[in-house]
């Protein structure tokens, strides 16, 4: 049973991963799109300051390492083919900050020493990474190079790993600086109770991995080929080793989308191959180059497909089984402050421009979010004129009525006439009953909204449909949708005032023109924008899921 501190402390831990992931997103993307060098280390110098930051707002023991299992949970989310090695890099980021700031203390050279230690893992990881993947001739190709750089430049005999702590030394010093940025950031002044108007940019992963059944069969049989193919070395012929390599190219590729997404990469793999092939030819043997680059091409698709395989909920389950689901909690609260959070920060050029302002008001509205009165998850459905808004609803209540869960709330169903449209009727979600809503040109309409006439039966049904009787029993309520009439006060809006006043999710469409309009009249800037035509049923699902009861 965990106390009360010890859910705040996963809380604050919760809004400062999302600061974290929001910035992984948010200058991640500007820089990969910018080509700029060393992305890696900058983002983790960007994740060693807005640490520091929030240590500096919260000084409280174990918030750093929780901040990184949270961040490193959050990239689960991510497009890239590759999450596993990210995931694992960010935890151990967050273990190092806070390992920092146990030895040394919550002071300057506490922060000091943990943005160095931040900053050197990096360097390990590529180290690391390059042993697991291409072997121990990863050791042989670095002593060979050492001795070419000797003999090309006429250097004196020194020590072999001297160049090795050279770097380290370099990343330590960065990631000092990275710390002091972090202190630095930490004393900007936000506005604490005006979060940015703008509409989140953040939008769930790709479906790909929603449509798969998961195996925790599948799950050990690739550990089990990681470590087989770790220990096989040179013993298997090169041929056969290449034969397994197509082979399980071939499934993963068929059986994982995100091994599919890797395989497209033609740079990663011509990167790999000339890689190996330098080495062979410092080794002195083609042969040995083949043997790196295919167990390279091996170790990446297994991690790929493992990496996938730990998304499967019983493994969910298991954990939070085992761990009373406070983590699960977290999550689910880090990823309803996400969008808010991105909303937040300017576009990734600006955020390079400035980034101590942007992480110092960022981290500066971090008690907003944490203070915040829990409410229902609210995502919204938009998009244009026609643009299959109504087609998902009824979708998703299809997807969660075989999920054995309960949809309930109001669908308009448009109609056309001569490619015009000519009006809607309403869809209760919860019964299935389809009852004329409005009409062009309703004479006498004593509601109306444009050209728009609106039956009072046609009213009187949607309201009850949305009423807290008929609402109280459903894992998630529909109002579609919410449009000039809402804005107004009229229509749905009475109905959605109560609804977002209760604890169960809600879903509301709204067309793309009137989006900024209904964000701002009811303070939804962390909603999850699902687009309508982008977001396809099955991702839309996957999230909705993350919001329900289990059943």
């Amino acid at each position: 049973m965990k106390t009360k501190n010890e859910k705040l402390i996963w809380r604050k831990a919760a809004v400062l991963g999302s600061i974290w992931a929001a910035s992984e997103i948010v200058l991640g993307s500007f820089l990969h799109n910018a080509r700029v060098p060393f992305k890696g280390e900058l983002l983790t110098a960007i994740g060693i300051a807005i640490l520091i930051a929030g240590r500096r707002l919260w000084p409280e023991r174990g918030l750093l390492w929780r901040t990184g299992l949270v961040c490193a949970a959050m990239k689960s989310v991510s497009p890239s083919a590759a999450i596993f090695g990210p995931m694992t890099a960010i935890f151990v980021e967050g273990l190092l900050a806070e390992a920092g700031v146990l030895l040394l203390g919550g002071n300057i050279a506490g922060y000091l020493f943990a943005g160095g230690l931040v900053m050197s893992w990096p360097l390990a990881h590529k180290l690391v990474n390059l042993l697991i993947f291409y072997g121990p001739d990863t050791v042989n190709v670095y002593l060979r190079g050492i001795d070419w750089l000797r003999l090309r430049f006429g250097l004196e005999t020194g020590h072999v790993w001297a160049p090795l702590l050279v770097m380290f030394a370099a990343y330590f010093l960065a990631g000092m600086a990275a710390a002091a940025a972090g202190l630095r950031a930490g004393r900007e002044k936000a506005d604490l109770m005006r979060p940015s108007g703008k509409q989140s940019r953040f939008t769930p992963r790709p479906s790909g991995e929603a449509r798969r059944a998961y195996s925790l069969g599948a799950l050990v049989l690739h550990i089990v080929f990681v470590v087989a193919v770790m220990a096989a070395g040179r013993k298997m012929p090169a041929a056969a080793l290449a034969a397994v390599a197509v082979i399980y190219g071939y499934l993963c590729a068929h059986f994982y989308a995100r091994a599919r997404a890797l395989l497209g990469h033609a740079g990663v793999w011509a990167g790999v191959l000339a890689a190996s092939i330098i080495a062979g030819y410092m080794l002195g043997s083609a042969q040995a180059g083949l043997y790196m680059a295919l167990r390279a091409f091996l170790l990446t698709l297994a991690f790929a497909a493992i990496g996938c395989e730990l998304l499967n909920p019983s493994i969910r389950r298991l954990l939070e089984r085992f761990g009373g689901g406070v983590l699960f909690e977290t999550l689910e609260y880090a990823f309803s402050s996400l969008p808010g959070i991105i909303a937040g920060l300017p576009s990734g050029r600006d955020f390079a421009r400035r980034p101590l302002a942007v992480i110092g008001e960022a981290v500066a509205r971090a008690p907003f979010f944490l203070d915040t009165a829990v409410r229902p998850a609210v995502f919204i459905i938009t998009g244009a004129h026609g643009g299959g808004k109504s087609e998902l609803v009824m979708e998703l209540a299809r997807l969660l009525r075989a999920a054995g869960k309960r949809p309930a709330g109001i669908c308009a169903a448009g109609l056309w006439e001569n490619g015009v449209r000519a009006g809607f009727d309403f869809v209760d979600l919860a019964s299935g009953k389809r009852v004329p809503l409005c009409r062009r040109g309703v004479p006498g309409a004593s509601v109306r909204a444009g050209e728009f006439g609106f039956y009072s039966g046609g009213l009187a049904a949607g309201t009850a449909a949305l009423s807290a009787e008929n609402a109280s029993g459903a894992d998630v309520v529909f109002v579609d949708e919410i449009g000039f009439l809402e804005l107004e006060g009229g229509g749905w809006a009475p109905a959605l005032e109560r609804l977002l006043s209760s604890s169960r999710p809600v879903v509301i469409v709204v067309r793309d023109y009137l989006l900024v309009r209904v964000l701002a009249q009811w303070g939804l800037h962390s909603a999850a924008i699902l687009h309508a035509g982008k977001t396809s049923s099955a991702a839309a699902m996957e999230w909705l899921r993350c919001h329900l009861n289990p059943p």
